[in-house]
């Protein structure tokens, strides 16, 4: 993709540029949360420019704790003393891949998922994924836990330790939340099996539409029922519900005081930056700001996914149900050519570099571990005429009248 890049499309200035449709990001917001940090009239201390704690200021483990409470409604609160801070929540999947399992060991993950949950745990972590294929089961459902009980069974088969289980809820590329009755499942099988269920929910506040799941938080059950409490453990950040991702903030919580310690001794290597902090705790802990601003985002996702829809409904392009997220899970396999590869997965590949050719960037299935080829994650998080650009240079490409 980088020798096809020539800085991202403009109308008017680089009409030819690249069309982003792949990047998880909520651009809609980007200037709210600059309006906001503006017209705080921040004056630095030199405190500002000093190191603090590499695990994340008092001041800014609070702010994110009062964040979770209030708007995640814990069964019971979250105290900051259980909270570490990190530059983002792929940090802290990396240290966790560290230090909750040896090389090799493995990482339950769904199937799709996200791109970089294999190389966030696998990178430095050697960690193995392994995945649990859906197979036409609604993987949002409790009859899914077979399938997580085979995928189980099948890497111990090949003398896999699975140590962890990643859930990311709301769902990445999916878009999908899981209801009560399924989580407390998942949380009683990790129990069972004695694995770390690790739950990301960094888009939980991104729940744009009723028609769907409702969002529940893992912290909202009372979990303590279903799983020993050293195995569960919580990450959020404010790089899409915020529109942050140049912030650097992800959070850790977790009552396992040795896992606690251990990721906050690595957060030298993953400081998110005294600046950082205190803009975050600005954003934060004016609770009046973070209530209207998560309204309004809600509001500008859910128009900007009601667009997506119709264009795509236009070009008679599929798309799979969705309430959360900045994507949709479109199904491009009608466009697959024979004469691009010998299977579907090699015609996928094509197709995607016959879109990075046409300048539209959309991430294809094959990165993200889905089960058939075809399926690509769609980003509408976007300004309108970026997006029906992108959708049309899809349709040119795609032979779509």
């Amino acid at each position: 993709m980088i020798r096809f890049y020539n800085g991202p499309w403009d109308p008017v200035s680089n009409p030819d540029g690249l069309v982003n449709l792949g990047t998880a990001e909520n651009s809609l917001m980007l200037d709210d949360i600059a309006t906001f940090i503006n017209g705080q009239q921040i004056q630095f201390t030199g405190e500002a420019f000093d190191y603090s704690e590499a695990w994340g200021s008092l001041r800014l483990r609070k702010a994110v704790s009062g964040f979770i409470n209030t708007h995640f409604k814990p069964h019971t609160p979250t105290q900051a003393e259980n909270i570490t801070i990190s530059n983002g929540c792929s940090a802290l999947f990396n240290a966790l891949g560290n230090v909750l399992a040896d090389p090799g060991d493995g990482v339950l993950l769904t199937k799709p998922c996200y791109i970089a949950f294999g190389s966030d745990f696998g990178l430095l972590g050697g960690m193995t994924p392994v995945f649990i294929p859906s197979k036409d089961i609604d993987q949002f459902t409790p009859d899914i836990l077979p399938q997580y009980e085979a995928a189980l069974k099948s890497a111990k088969d090949r003398g896999i330790k699975v140590k962890v289980l990643v859930l990311c809820n709301p769902h990445n590329p999916l878009g999908r939340c899981y209801p009560p009755s399924t989580l407390t499942d998942i949380l009683s099988f990790c129990n069972t099996h004695k694995i770390h269920l690790v739950t990301d929910e960094v888009y939980a506040m991104s729940v744009y539409s009723e028609d769907g799941t409702p969002f529940t938080s893992v912290l909202s059950l009372d979990w303590q029922k279903y799983i020993d409490p050293t195995y569960f453990h919580h990450v959020y950040g404010m790089s899409k519900d915020f529109a942050s991702g140049g912030l650097r903030i992800g959070s850790l919580w977790t009552l396992n005081t040795e896992l606690h310690r251990a990721v906050s001794a690595l957060a030298n290597f993953h400081h998110s930056g005294t600046v950082n902090a205190l803009l975050a705790c600005r954003i934060l802990e004016d609770t009046s700001f973070t209530t209207s601003y998560m309204a309004k985002s809600r509001q500008r996702v859910a128009e900007a996914g009601l667009l997506a829809r119709a264009l795509l409904d236009e070009a008679e392009i599929p798309h799979a149900p969705a309430n959360a997220g900045f994507f949709l899970w479109i199904n491009l396999a009608p466009w697959l050519r024979e004469e691009d590869g010998d299977d579907g997965w090699a015609r996928e590949r094509r197709l995607m570099e016959r879109l990075i050719g046409e300048r539209v960037f959309i991430a294809g299935g094959q990165m993200q571990n889905a089960e058939e080829p075809g399926w690509f994650r769609f980003v509408f998080t976007r300004k309108e005429n970026l997006v029906r650009e992108g959708v049309k240079r899809l349709k040119n490409v795609c032979g779509i009248a």
